[in-house]
């Protein structure tokens, strides 16, 4: 069988497994587990109200199940939500576990065709599986700089709004259908809070949950203060909002400023491999040493390792936290 028609087999496998595990509803919730739903909701009717003023926050996910079997524990299902939530995503815990086991089933039979080892698969499985969980931060750290770019945008047009008359959902309302995504869609999510039931102080916290973003917390927290004891809000956003355009005029600076040393970083981590490759086109026998020995192999993995940590102790040097 050609590798063409192994890989294709492969694929069609994992497809047809997760199919079947989402069409026999492993890991949905059972008739029981229905039925004690029920009996909590008709439970909460009777909670005293300063029991429902509880922080309105994400919303809470037990362990993942597939087949019957506890495979993802409660804390994990919780902080795989919370990721979603942050990278805007609208998969829910068991899907992204599926999604994960799927890319790992897919990136084991590329290694089994593709690697002379087939035992070295396992590693590339656990790769692909792990893979999706760095391209699930780097999604949330891309989405909160983009919110943190926009939010002094926000502040000045809730400042604005809040002068000219508008009560503070009026003016988020405005400021939603003028200010571009992803910020917007979480204020307009936190419209939807507040009118399903929960209060503002409850929707803006449940905002700043979501977002995770300092800046952000920043200004929830001025205005859940101004809201305890009052105050001028809009002068108080104006001074957020000035505060944050001086934090980044400063975060610029130091950017400027340490430009030289991450330059410098750079270079130095790629002149031994600029080095490695020049001695491999000019005598590819005495470089190719280095990865047939035994010894060669042990000089390289330690170089490799002493290049990454001296990249990452660079960058922790020159990255500075404003």
């Amino acid at each position: 069988m050609t590798p063409i028609l192994l890989l294709a087999a492969a694929t069609t496998g994992a497809f047809a497994f997760t199919v079947t595990l989402w069409l026999t509803g492993f890991g949905a919730i059972s008739a029981e587990a229905t039925g004690r739903l029920a009996r909590l909701r008709d439970a909460g009717a009777n909670v005293p109200a300063a029991r429902q003023a509880e922080p309105f926050s994400l919303r809470k996910r037990g362990g993942i199940s597939l087949g019957g079997v506890n495979v993802v524990s409660a804390n994990i299902s919780q902080k795989w939500t919370t990721q979603l939530e942050r990278a805007g995503l609208t998969l829910n815990a068991r899907e992204y576990l599926i999604l994960r086991l799927i890319i790992a089933l897919a990136a084991g039979a590329i290694g089994v065709l593709l690697l002379p080892i087939p035992v070295l698969a396992i590693g590339v499985a656990l790769l692909g599986f792990m893979g999706m969980g760095v391209w699930l931060n780097l999604r949330i750290a891309s989405r909160k700089r983009k919110i943190e770019g926009q939010v002094v945008e926000m502040l000045q047009m809730l400042a604005s709004g809040l002068r000219a008359g508008f009560g503070l959902l009026q003016a988020l309302e405005a400021s939603a259908e003028q200010l571009p995504d992803p910020l917007a869609v979480e204020i307009r999510r936190t419209l939807r809070d507040i009118a399903v039931g929960a209060s503002v102080e409850q929707a803006l916290s449940a905002l700043n949950e979501r977002i995770g973003s300092a800046d952000v917390d920043i200004v929830i927290t001025a205005m859940l203060i101004q809201r305890s004891v009052g105050g001028n809000l809009a002068e108080i956003l104006d001074n957020v909002a000035h505060t944050m355009r001086e934090r980044e005029r400063i975060r610029g600076e130091i950017r400027t400023l340490t430009s030289q040393q991450r330059l410098t970083g750079f270079v130095i981590g790629g002149i031994p491999i600029g080095l490695l490759i020049i001695f491999m086109a000019i005598s590819p026998d005495f470089t190719g040493l280095l990865f047939t020995d035994p010894t060669g192999r042990m000089m390289l993995g330690t170089a490799a390792v002493m290049e990454v940590l001296g990249f990452l102790v660079i960058r922790k040097i020159v990255n500075i936290e404003v």
